[in-house]
């Protein structure tokens, strides 16, 4: 039985992982691309005065670029490293990240959904990927 739940835990790593991914390249479309944000764009919640912000670049490249190397690189890390310990380094560095870019919509006095998302997404790997270390480390 415990078995069975460790393997759903890190398909539920996946399944999140890929949700990230999805998000991430349709921000990052939005950028390279111009296709059109589907958000709002009125009150607090308003996509386009983060994404476009200052906050929005890091190295003048876009956060949604980093967010894709994140993802993939969450999914390599779930195929191919068996090192608990890592997944958890990972989605540390993660968490910093959100740390950062809930910072960042602080400042510009806006939240943006996409990015909201990300950052549950993360959160939920990084609480998943310790949970699984204290199991698997016992």
């Amino acid at each position: 039985m415990e078995t069975i739940k460790l393997k759903s835990l890190k398909g539920a790593m996946v399944v999140l992982s890929i949700l990230g991914l999805i998000v991430s390249i349709y921000l990052a479309a939005y950028h390279m691309l111009g296709i059109p944000l589907l958000c709002s764009t009125s009150g607090i919640i308003n996509c386009n005065n983060v994404i476009n912000s200052p906050y929005g670049y890091i190295l003048g490249i876009p956060v949604a670029d980093y967010g894709i190397v994140f993802f993939i690189v969450e999914l390599f890390v779930l195929f191919f490293i068996k090192d608990p310990f890592a997944k958890v380094f990972l989605n540390g560095v993660g968490l910093g990240g959100v740390v950062y870019f809930l910072y960042s919509e602080y400042m510009i006095g806006n939240i943006c959904e996409y990015c909201t998302s990300v950052h549950i997404i993360t959160i939920l790997l990084l609480i998943i990927s310790i949970y699984l270390y204290k199991k698997e480390t016992k």
